[in-house]
Formats: structure tokens, sequence, C-alpha cells
């Protein structure tokens, strides 16, 4: 009797086995024949393309050029990089929000696209403009003034990008062609063109000339394919889209300060081997920023149309993908502290010993990422864009006050403990913003 028990009970197990397997395999196969599983793939290649490209030429140009060198490079890039949200105009919110949830009506796709697309070209021309006062009048920008005009190309490259707009309609293949076919351009005019010190001034032209060649390709591709079709657009759809996007312009605006002003007071209040110093180790940090952004710009479309359908399932989906996520970039964030002096003796760092301590501090920065980021999603999904301008200009403030006390106490030191306050106070800010919403969901569950 015990033996046939026993018998019966592995009996059991195999079959229990058997069909666990089979369900196993039955997900694995849905998960491979999913179209979004697809793009994800096929975008994610390309992103990861762009995400390596840094790794492989900063160390080129802090050889070529030095710290200093590299550190000046770096606060010309953050300069323009602050500048273009003005010129992307909420295209990569808004625009693609909108162009997603229209994607099956083509002539309100068009409508969007090239009202965004005339509204992104007259933004252009006011900071190229703007920005060039600001440069001749300003010591600290033109002592550097040539480096800085330098600079402005990217704010060309930015005027007359698609990736917003291939975003919305789904087109992740283009996408990923176009964002390694730039980076392999500008890997290629790096190596090939910077060759002395003084050749930092150039770094960012190569930049934007990689990145407009690429758009300029893609842009004739769209319109070549009735994607994109040439109209002049209406003046009061331009009125009408500006008036909607100059506040959410002007919060991005102040986001691109949090993200890119650290570097600029380095070098302000400090030198430019200190902002070396700093853009090496947020030359790495960064990384998950820019992943985490990237799948920001994979899944906000996603995530938008899902929840103008059916809200539970939006939220349950945004929380399963970003909950795996957070595994991932805590598990990445402790191996960058285990080896952080490995880290940055590949990137040629002077002192990687000294400076691996700032980099072990810096690695609890991408976990509060990895938060915010999921949670700025939601609040933009769920239309909390006030409560959005409000909190980002209320951080903005904190972290650049906290920067300049802090960095005059502390250096170094000063600047990562400001940014860890100013993530993990977004965090907070954001979760207020979600309570009713998460309170919600946990009451229909």
């Amino acid at each position: 009797m015990k033996l046939s028990g026993v018998l019966i009970f592995i009996s059991n197990q195999e079959k229990v086995f058997l069909q666990l397997n089979k369900e196993f395999v039955k997900i694995i196969h849905t998960i491979k024949n999913s179209q979004q599983f697809q793009n994800f793939i096929i975008f994610g290649a390309g992103q990861l393309f762009s995400l390596l490209t840094p790794l492989l030429i900063a160390p080129y140009i802090i050889i070529i050029c030095g710290e200093e060198g590299f550190g000046k490079a770096g606060i010309g890039l953050s300069f323009v990089f602050i500048l273009t949200v003005l010129v992307d105009f909420a295209s990569g919110i808004n625009g693609v929000k909108e162009i997603s949830i229209n994607r099956n009506e083509p002539k309100k796709v068009q409508k969007i696209a090239i009202t965004l697309f005339s509204i992104k070209l007259i933004a252009l021309v006011f900071v190229i403009l703007l920005s060039s006062v600001l440069i001749f009048l300003i010591p600290f920008l033109y002592k550097e003034k040539a480096l800085f005009f330098f600079s402005l190309i990217v704010l060309v490259s930015q005027a007359i990008n698609p990736t917003w707009f291939l975003q919305g309609i789904e087109k992740f293949k283009i996408i990923s062609l176009i964002t390694i076919s730039g980076k392999l351009i500008y890997i290629l005019m790096i190596l090939s063109k910077i060759k002395n010190p003084s050749d930092y001034i150039f770094v960012n032209l190569y930049f934007g000339l990689s990145v407009i060649i690429t758009n300029v390709f893609c842009l004739c591709w769209l319109v070549r394919n009735n994607y994109l079709v040439l109209i002049i657009p209406k003046l009061e759809d331009i009125i009408t889209v500006f008036k909607r996007d100059y506040k959410l312009t002007f919060s991005q605006l102040l986001l691109s300060f949090q993200q890119y002003s650290p570097i600029l007071l380095i070098g302000y209040f400090g030198n430019s081997i200190l902002a070396g110093q700093y853009k090496i180790i947020e030359q790495i940090i960064m990384i998950f920023r820019t992943y985490l952004q990237v799948l920001f710009n994979f899944i906000y479309p996603r995530i938008c149309f899902l929840l103008t359908k059916n809200k539970e399932n939006g939220i349950r989906r945004w929380f399963y993908f970003n909950g795996l996520n957070f595994i991932l970039i805590l598990f990445s964030s402790f191996f960058l502290f285990i080896y952080a002096q490995e880290i940055l003796e590949y990137f040629n760092a002077s002192d990687s010993l000294s400076l691996s301590f700032y980099l072990k501090l810096a690695t609890f920065i991408p976990l509060l990422f990895a938060i915010n980021i999921p949670l700025q999603q939601l609040v933009l999904a769920f239309n909390f864009q006030k409560k959005y301008v409000n909190s980002t200009v209320l951080t903005s403030i904190v972290l650049m006050i906290s920067i300049v006390l802090f960095f005059n106490i502390w250096q170094l030191t000063g600047v990562f403990i400001s940014l860890l306050f100013a993530e993990f106070f977004v965090v907070l800010i954001y979760v207020y913003i979600l309570r009713n919403q998460l309170t919600i969901r946990k009451n229909e569950n």
C-alpha cells in the first residue's frame, strides 16, 4: 500500500510538472511571438548600442584631450542639452502621446506631426539667437566661445529629429537603424578627427553632425513612403499646441537643468579638471538614466494607449514591467559598487582610487531613477501636467541651491549628496500626486 501510494504521488507530481512545463513553454512562445516583445528587442538593440557609444569613445577623448578637455566638452554638451528641451517643445511627451492615440487616423497624425515640426523649427531660431547672446554676454561661456558655438549644431539635429514621430507610429526598426548609423558615424568622426588636446572644441560638433546626417535620411524616407506629408501648417494649430504645451516645456527645461546643471556649476565654481572628473562618473551613472529614458520612450505610448482603453490593465502592465526593471537596476548598481575602481581605470581616470568613493556614492542614484522615472510616466499619462510642472520647478530649485551650498563645503561629495536628495524628493512628490490612483487600483483588485 505504501509503495502504491508513493507511485501515485510521483505520478501526480509528474503530471503537475508536465502541466507547468507546458504552460511555461506556452508563455515563452506567446512572448516570442508578441509584436510588443519584437519591437522591444529591435528598439533595445539600437538603444543598447547608443548606451555603449560613450563607453567606447570617452577613454579615447580623455587620453587625447585629458580630463580638463573632457570636462570642457561635457560642459558644452550640457549647455546645449538644456536648450534642446526648448527646441523639442514637449514632442517627446505630448507629441508621442497624441500620435499614438490617433495612430488609426492618418490625417490627424499628419496634422499633429507637421504642427509640431513647425513649432520645433520656430523654437530652433529663437533658441540659437538666445544662446548666441548668452555666449557673448557671460564671461564663463565666452572664454570657450568656439566650443559653445560648435555645440549649437546639436540644437539643429534635435529640431529635425523624427524619433518622437517614429515612436508614436511604432516604427522601432527605423529608430534602431538611425540610432546605430548615427553612433557609428560619430565614433568614426571622433577617432579620425580628434588628434590633439585642443580638439576638444570639436567633440560636440561631430556629435551633432552625425545625428543630422541620419535624421535627414530618415525624414526623406518618411516623406517618400507617405508617413509624413509636407503640408503648410495652420497658424491656429501652432498657437493651440503652443498654449497647450508651453508650461510642460518649461517644466522639462527645469528638469533638464536638474539633470545637466551640476557640471556647469562645478565648472563655474570649481574648474574644468573637477568638471572632467565629475563627467567621468556622470558618464557611468547616466547610462542608467539613458536606459530608463529609453524604456520610458518605448513604454510611454503603449501605457497611454492602454490606460485610455482599460485603466486597470494599463496600471498592471506598468507595475509588472517596471518591477522587473527595478530588480535589474538593483543588481547592476551592486556590480558597479563592487567594481568601482576597476571601471574608473578603464576610463583612464587620473586618480581612480579617490574617484571610486564618489562612484560608490553615486551608485545609489540609479535606484532612485528606477523609481521616479516610471512614476513620472504615470503622472504624465494621467494628465497631471500642472502638478508635474510645479513639482519639477520645486525640485530644480532645491537641487541647484543644494549643489551651490554643498559644493563649497564638500566639493564633489556635496554634489552627489545633492543629487541623491533631489531624486528622493522627486519620488516622494510623485507618490503623493498618484496616491489616489494607486489606492483605486488596490481597491479594485
